[in-house]
């Protein structure tokens, strides 16, 4: 399957999770659920970045560059999963509505999430050997999931690395080393990193049966 074909996809997806949740707004009054369109606005900003602007043959030190600013904002794609927390503070007669409003727009940010980093990772097997660029694919998910926790728990965005860097680093180092938020962290941080990394091994799988299918 062609990526243009897959980006038009992703953007009728998005659009039609939009549409839904401004219904939402529209029909029953409720304002509460539209923080999941800019969520969803900034899952699409690693897409864009590792579509349009990284290639397989461009030199390394402009992909470090690149890579640096789509690494920051890659964990605003899987972070729309963690949103369903959400479903358990509601008591709305529509919960059946939200729960798949949570579920739509957690699916979407997977997507973009790893078809982004696919890209990343078709990169990294030219310059990089199997088990390198293996290894790369496993610490990105690794250091995302942390990345994932800081937004959900610790309520940190992306660009905070860029304008607060040393409250961040700060903030960081307690959350790992305070016992009241070890165990949690651990456990998050592990589940959602195999979590992760198996959708991502998924959908790599799909991808390459499906383009041997259409050679």
């Amino acid at each position: 399957m062609k990526i243009r074909k897959i980006t038009q996809s992703l953007i009728l997806l998005s659009v039609v999770a939009v549409v839904l949740d401004l219904a939402r707004l529209d029909i029953w009054g409720t304002t509460d659920l539209l923080y999941m369109v800019w969520n969803l606005f900034l899952a699409w900003i690693p897409y864009i970045i590792s579509l349009y602007f990284i290639k397989k043959d461009m030199r390394v030190s402009r992909f470090v560059i690149l890579f640096i600013i789509w690494f920051l904002f890659f964990p605003n794609a899987p972070y729309l999963v963690t949103d369903v927390l959400h479903i358990a503070e509601r008591l709305s007669p529509l919960l059946w509505y939200d729960s798949l409003l949570f579920f739509f727009f957690g699916w979407i940010g997977l997507f973009l999430g790893m078809l982004s980093l696919l890209r990343i990772h078709q990169y990294l097997k030219v310059h990089f050997s199997y088990l390198i660029s293996e290894i790369l694919i496993f610490a990105i998910c690794l250091v995302s999931s942390f990345g994932v926790y800081l937004g959900r728990f610790g309520r940190w965005n992306s660009w905070d690395a860029i304008t607060n860097p040393l409250e961040l680093v700060r903030h960081s180092f307690n959350f790992s080393t305070s016992l009241t938020h070890a165990g949690t962290l651990l456990m998050f941080v592990g589940i959602f990193t195999v979590f992760m990394y198996s959708i991502y091994r998924t959908i790599f799988a799909l991808i390459n049966e499906n383009l041997q299918i259409t050679e």
